[in-house]
């Protein structure tokens, strides 16, 4: 377990910048469902911002039920990953994003991911915005640390 929340905190963007995708969590109709995203986040991580399609299965869930969650990971389906694998859960609430905050969002999006200009320009695309209740690191399968975004 990670104590010192500045370490922690290192850890957390690491993993963050390193990896691209992640996995989201939504709440469906009658069952949980799971998408791959591509993800940017803010510098103060209190943010995670992925875009979709509005007509989506996952942008119909969100705008139902707000709550989400999100696995990043640095697996490579070896045997190493026993010891050295780190996965990250963040839960949070999807949110509007100001009115101010969104050209500055797109822009952090795209400076992320340049190739999917087009996507993101397309109307019928939403710029998503989580905000962050807390950060889970594990490690090690068993090694629990959490980051609260009051912490940070």
């Amino acid at each position: 377990m990670i104590k010192d929340i500045s370490h922690l905190k290192n850890k957390v963007k690491e993993l963050l910048i390193k990896q691209k995708l992640g996995v989201l969590a939504t709440h469906g109709e009658t069952y949980p469902y799971n998408t791959l995203i591509c993800y940017a986040f803010t510098k103060d991580l209190r943010f995670i911002l992925f875009a979709t399609m509005r007509h989506t299965r996952k942008y119909r869930n969100i705008v139902s039920h707000s709550s989400v969650s999100m696995l990043i990971d640095n697996r490579t389906n070896y045997a190493g990953d026993f010891k050295h694998a780190v996965a990250l859960t963040i839960t949070g609430k999807t949110v509007k994003a100001k009115k101010s905050l969104k050209t500055k969002y797109r822009r952090l999006y795209l400076k992320r991911f340049p190739h999917l200009k087009g996507f993101i320009n397309d109307p019928d695309t939403s710029i998503v915005t989580v905000k962050v209740d807390r950060y889970i690191f594990v490690q090690r399968f068993q090694e629990v640390s959490e980051l609260k975004i009051k912490d940070v």
